[in-house]
């Protein structure tokens, strides 16, 4: 049933977000990346819900976030960029990009929203996955990441 119901709010998702696929600008960076429905069904892919639920995330959760991604990219903060770790060999990945937005979901609940970007020589940015992480989670993870979010939201923890 469940994977069910992940596939309903995967399509749900994709007919909620279908006009706004297409280049986002990261206000801090000026990087725009591509949102398409590759990168929605990645950012919503079993990999990435398990991800979000080993952090303490419902699948409602997840695409409650999923769901206001133009919102969360355009106003990230870069945390870190790096080459492509996982197949180094693969010459037209050119970076990996982690972002981070601090979000606040219906239920008050407060996340880190991790964003993944992947820029290649084929395709430039895109935005590849998401991953909610709690708030004190994310910058063990990445020194600092919540404090520079937490400004920028203007919410202290």
């Amino acid at each position: 049933m469940k994977q069910g119901y992940a596939n309903y709010k995967r399509e749900e998702l994709f007919n909620n977000l279908k006009n706004v696929l297409g280049k986002i600008t990261n206000i801090s960076t000026g990087i725009e990346a591509n949102l398409s429905k590759k990168s929605l069904d990645k950012m919503t892919s079993a990999k990435a819900l398990e991800k979000s639920k080993n952090n303490g995330f419902t699948l409602d959760e997840h695409f409650e976030l999923a769901a206001k991604i133009k919102p969360l990219y355009e106003t990230a903060i870069l945390a870190v960029a790096h080459g492509n770790l996982k197949n180094p060999n693969d010459p037209n990945v050119v970076s990996i990009k982690r972002f981070v937005s601090a979000a606040i979901l219906n239920s008050g609940k407060k996340a880190d929203v991790l964003i993944t970007v992947k820029e290649s020589i084929a395709n430039g940015h895109r935005i590849y996955s998401i991953e909610l992480d709690e708030i004190n989670k994310a910058s063990e993870r990445f020194r600092g990441l919540s404090d520079a979010a937490e400004k920028i939201s203007g919410q202290g923890n």
